[in-house]
């Protein structure tokens, strides 16, 4: 059949067969193939990301398992830990006693095996670098405390001093 075509005919089939043969090549073989490429690639880029996240995950599980067992040693340290004598000792320290207003003691509050003691003290004409070495004094103490509530407002008669109200929890084991 292709025998009767003229020359040009055939080279015209020929270009046409060629051109059939190349197009199902690319869209059955060629195109699919790097369709496939680019999807395992964006599948490599999530996973990978994915990979970090849990990464990221894992060092913040162990920091936060480091501050557990820390405040566990903590706990263990504070024993018979009474907060009311220390933070008035505290604040003697820190400042001077005619600067303590008052100590009002917080009901305890059980929580799981533990037990949260709290006090509300009140100062008074108190500098600033006093607060904050009475908050460092509190975070680095032996047994496990926490500031749960600090307000501070300037005196109006002197704009250097402040008026400081803060909440000191420590907590303990239940007996």
């Amino acid at each position: 059949m292709i025998s009767r075509l003229s020359r040009r005919e055939q080279v015209a089939v020929a270009i046409g067969v060629f051109a059939v043969l190349a197009a199902v090549l690319f869209l059955g073989v060629i195109d699919p193939y790097r369709n496939a490429l680019a999807r395992l690639d964006n599948k490599i880029t999530s996973r990978q990301r994915q990979i970090r996240e849990v990464e990221t995950l894992r060092r913040e599980f162990l920091a936060l398992q480091q501050r557990q067992s820390a405040a566990e040693v903590r706990l263990d340290k504070g024993g018979a830990f009474s907060l009311f004598p220390f933070v008035e000792e505290l604040v003697g320290q820190i400042a001077a006693k005619e600067n303590l207003v008052s100590m009002r003691p917080q009901a305890s509050v059980p929580r799981e095996s533990l037990l949260e003691e709290s006090v509300e003290i009140r100062l008074e004409k108190i500098r600033l670098a006093q607060v904050i070495r009475l908050l460092y004094a509190v975070d680095s103490a032996d047994a496990l405390l926490q500031v749960k509530n600090l307000r501070l407002k300037t005196r109006f008669d002197d704009r250097t001093l402040f008026d400081a109200t803060m909440t000191i929890a420590a907590f303990g084991r239940t007996r």
